[in-house]
C-alpha cells in the first residue's frame, strides 16, 4: 500500500472545541474574541432540537442564562457584559456537552467593511507609517495584544449564510500584519484614549459595490438590481446541476480514466508525483491542454471527526471537480474562474477521523493549467484543510495523472453569473454569518466601484446603512465612513467621482449618527490605494471619540460650505466648522470654479477673507457669479483647511 503523503504542517490555534458534534457555536464565538462591553451580548448556535442550552460568562457577577433550541436546533441567548476587562471564559452547556471559549476580552467592538482601501493590510503600509511622526512607537511596532480582529473570508452566496471559517487574531507582532490597516489605526487611536480592549470584525473585499453588501429585501427595491435578482432566482438550479453532472460525465473518456480514480481504495502507486501548487508545465504532465487528475491522502485529526471542514485550494486554471473519499463535493465551471481561489465546504457527514483521500479533476482549455502558485494573503497555507482555527497544510507532493486532451471536452454549461458584485452576494456571505454579533458601530471605506452609477448611490448608500442598522436591531448604530480620495481613473474626468462624493456627503447630512472622513489632502492621484492609512484611521476615531466616548471637544469635521453670497463681481463663500481660521495648504488656493446664470463653470481666483472665516472668488469671465464648486473632479487635491487641520469638504452650491 502507498504510504501516507507527509503532513507538511498542522497549524494549531487556540479555539473553542466541543466534546461532541451537536452543540456548536459559529466561528465568531471562538477563543480570543472581544465582546461588546456593557451590553446584552447576543450569543447563538446549534444544539439538538428543543434541547436546553445554558451559558455563563466568567466575569464577576455573571449569571447563568438558559434557553431552549427550536425545532431545528437553533438557539439564541444574551449575556450581560461588564464595563471592560479580561481575559475571561464563556461556557456553554447542553446536556453532557460543553463548549468553552477561552481568552475572552470585554471592550469596544467595531465592524470594519468596504472595498480594497479597507481590505489593505498593515504589512503593505507599515514601513511608511513607521516614518511618520504622527504614529507612536507602540503603534508602529504593532504592539497591541488587546486589539483583536476577526477577518471574515471573502465569500459570495446566493442565500444568507449562518457561519464562516475564521478566527480571532491578536493585533500584535506578525499576526497584526494581516489586519486591515485602516481598522488597526482606528483601534489604536481608541485604545490610546480609552485604555480598554478593542475588537475589530473585518469584512472587506476589493473592487466591490454597495449593492453587494445590502440585503436582498432592500436592494430589490432598486429597479436595476431587482432585474438581476429576478434572473438569478428564475434560473432552474436542478437543470443546471444536471448539465454540470453531464459535463463531468463526458469530460474524460474510457481511454483516460475510470470511475474509481476519486475512490479512497484506488491504487495510485503508478501515478507521478508533483509538488503543489504548480502548473502542469512545471511537472510530469508537461505541456497539456485538457484534464489532469490529482490525489492526496491526508490524515484527519481525531477532533475533526464529524465536523464540517473548509477546503482552500490555490486558483485552478481553468475548471475543477473536487471529491472527498470518492464523493463529489464541489466544482467550479464559471468563466474567468482561472484566477479564483477555491473555497469549498466538506460536509460533516463525510468527515471521519483517520485517513481520507482528496481528489481533484482539473481542466485546462489553453495556456498554463493546474494550480497557480500564489502566496496566501493572510500567511496561512495557500492550500489547506481547516477547522476551528487549525490548518492542515496541503501544499507539497500530490499524485498526478494526465487525462483527456482538450479536443475531447464537451461544451461548458452556462449559469446565470454571480460574483462579488452580485446584489446581496456579500451581505449573504460576509455579513449574515456575524448577525447579530454585538458591535458598537461600523466604519466603512467604499464607493470607487459605484462610480458607474453614481446617481443611484445617493439612495443606495443610505439604504444600505439603514439596512444594517435594522439587521443589528440598532436603529442608531454609529456609522462612520471615508469620502473618496483623489485618483485619476483614466478616460478623462467625467464628474462621476464628484457625484459619489456628493452622495456620501448627503448621507452624512441625512442620517443621524453618521460621520464622513475627508481624504482630499492625503490621497494620491496616481494610486487608488494611498499609503496614508494612519490618518484615515485617526480621523475615523475622532468621530467615535467625540460622539460616543466622552470627548465632545474632539474636532471631527473640517469646514463645510454654508452659503454663497454674491457681491458684485465676487462670490463670498461662508462656512461652518471653521474651528479658528481658514488657511491654505501649500501655495495658493486652487480647485475653485465659478458660474453665472448660464451655469457654465470656469476656474476662479480665490482668497481667504480678512476675518479668516470665508473665501472670496472671482473670475474675469463671470460678470455676475452666482454659484461655485470646489474639488469637482476625480484627482484634485485639497487647497484649504480649517483651524483644526482638517480639509475643506468638496462641494457645489447648486
Amino acid at each position: 500500500m502507498l504510504r501516507s503523503l507527509p503532513t507538511a504542517l498542522l497549524v494549531v490555534a487556540t479555539s473553542a472545541a466541543a466534546t461532541a458534534a451537536d452543540l456548536r457555536l459559529p466561528a465568531v464565538f471562538s477563543d480570543g474574541m472581544v465582546l461588546q462591553r456593557e451590553s446584552e451580548a447576543a450569543i447563538w448556535g446549534w444544539a439538538d432540537p428543543d434541547q436546553e442550552v445554558s451559558l455563563r460568562g466568567g466575569w464577576p457577577g455573571s449569571a447563568s442564562v438558559t434557553v431552549s433550541a427550536d425545532g431545528e436546533g437553533r438557539w439564541r441567548a444574551a449575556l450581560d457584559t461588564p464595563a471592560a476587562g479580561g481575559p475571561f471564559k464563556v461556557e456553554v452547556t447542553a446536556g453532557e456537552e460543553l463548549v468553552v471559549v477561552n481568552d475572552v476580552l470585554i471592550g469596544e467592538v467595531w465592524l470594519c467593511s468596504g472595498q480594497s482601501n479597507m481590505e489593505w493590510t498593515l504589512d503593505l503600509i507599515l514601513p511608511a507609517a513607521q516614518r511618520s511622526s504622527r504614529v507612536n512607537e507602540r503603534t508602529a511596532n504593532a504592539d497591541r495584544p488587546e486589539v483583536r480582529f476577526f477577518d471574515i473570508p471573502q465569500t459570495t452566496a446566493e442565500r444568507p449564510q449562518d457561519d464562516c471559517n475564521a478566527r480571532w487574531w491578536s493585533a500584535s507582532g506578525a499576526e497584526a500584519l494581516r489586519c486591515s490597516a485602516v481598522a488597526y489605526f482606528f483601534a489604536c487611536e481608541l485604545q490610546d484614549r480609552l485604555d480598554i480592549p478593542i475588537g475589530l470584525v473585518v469584512s472587506a473585499w476589493g473592487g466591490t459595490r454597495a449593492e453587494a453588501w445590502t440585503s436582498e429585501e432592500v436592494v430589490a427595491g432598486f429597479p436595476h438590481h431587482a432585474a438581476t435578482l429576478e434572473r438569478i432566482r428564475s434560473a432552474d438550479p436542478d437543470q443546471y446541476a444536471e448539465a454540470v453532472e453531464a459535463f463531468w460525465e463526458r469530460v474524460d473518456d474510457g481511454r483516460f480514466w475510470t470511475r474509481s480514480f476519486p475512490s479512497p481504495d484506488f491504487d495510485d502507486r503508478d501515478w507521478d508525483e508533483q509538488a503543489l501548487p504548480a502548473h502542469f508545465e512545471s511537472g510530469p504532465v508537461g505541456d497539456h491542454d485538457g484534464v489532469v487528475w490529482y490525489r492526496r491522502r491526508i490524515e484527519v485529526p481525531s477532533d475533526w471527526d464529524a465536523q464540517e471542514l473548509e477546503l482552500v485550494l490555490s486558483p485552478i486554471d481553468d475548471m475543477d471537480e473536487t471529491f472527498w473519499d470518492g464523493v463529489p463535493v464541489a466544482s467550479t465551471l464559471a468563466p474567468g474562474s482561472h484566477a479564483q481561489v477555491r473555497r469549498y465546504r466538506i460536509p460533516a457527514h463525510l468527515v471521519t477521523a483517520g485517513q481520507a483521500v482528496l481528489a481533484v479533476r482539473a481542466v485546462d482549455t489553453g495556456g498554463p493549467g493546474g494550480f497557480t502558485p500564489r502566496a496566501s494573503d493572510d500567511g496561512r497555507p495557500p492550500m489547506r484543510l481547516s477547522f476551528g482555527g487549525a490548518d492542515l497544510d496541503l501544499t507539497g507532493p500530490w499524485r498526478v495523472r494526465r487525462g483527456a486532451p482538450v479536443r475531447a471536452l464537451p461544451s461548458v454549461p452556462a449559469k446565470e453569473a454571480t460574483d462579488q458584485n452580485t446584489p446581496a452576494a456579500l451581505y449573504n456571505g460576509m455579513i449574515t454569518p456575524i448577525l447579530p454579533f454585538g458591535i458598537r458601530g461600523a466604519i466603512w471605506y467604499q464607493g470607487e466601484s459605484n462610480r458607474y452609477r453614481a446617481e443611484e448611490y445617493r439612495e443606495l448608500f443610505p439604504a444600505m446603512i439603514t439596512d444594517w442598522r435594522t439587521r443589528w436591531e440598532q436603529p442608531d448604530l454609529p456609522f462612520y465612513f471615508v469620502q473618496l480620495a483623489p485618483y485619476g481613473y483614466g478616460g478623462g474626468d467625467d464628474g462621476r467621482t464628484a457625484l459619489v462624493r456628493e452622495a456620501q456627503a448627503l448621507a452624512a447630512q441625512q442620517l443621524a449618527g453618521t460621520g464622513m472622513v475627508l481624504t482630499a489632502d492625503i490621497g494620491n492621484a496616481r494610486d487608488i490605494h494611498p499609503v496614508n492609512k494612519w490618518t484615515v484611521g485617526e480621523r475615523l476615531a475622532r468621530f467615535a471619540l467625540r460622539d460616543l466616548y466622552g470627548s465632545p471637544e474632539t474636532v471631527a469635521e473640517g469646514p463645510r460650505i454654508r452659503r454663497a453670497v454674491p457681491q458684485g463681481r465676487e462670490l463670498v463663500l461662508e462656512f461652518d466648522h471653521v474651528q479658528g481660521e481658514l488657511r491654505a495648504i501649500g501655495e495658493g488656493l486652487g480647485q475653485f470654479e465659478l458660474a453665472g446664470g448660464d451655469g457654465v463653470y470656469v476656474p476662479a481666483s480665490a482668497r481667504i477673507s480678512e476675518d479668516g472665516q470665508g473665501i472670496v472668488l472671482s473670475s474675469p469671465d463671470v460678470e455676475a457669479p452666482s454659484d461655485a464648486r470646489y474639488l469637482w473632479n476625480d484627482a484634485g487635491y485639497a487647497s484649504v483647511m480649517g483651524g483644526a487641520g482638517l480639509p475643506l469638504a468638496p462641494f457645489r452650491t447648486r
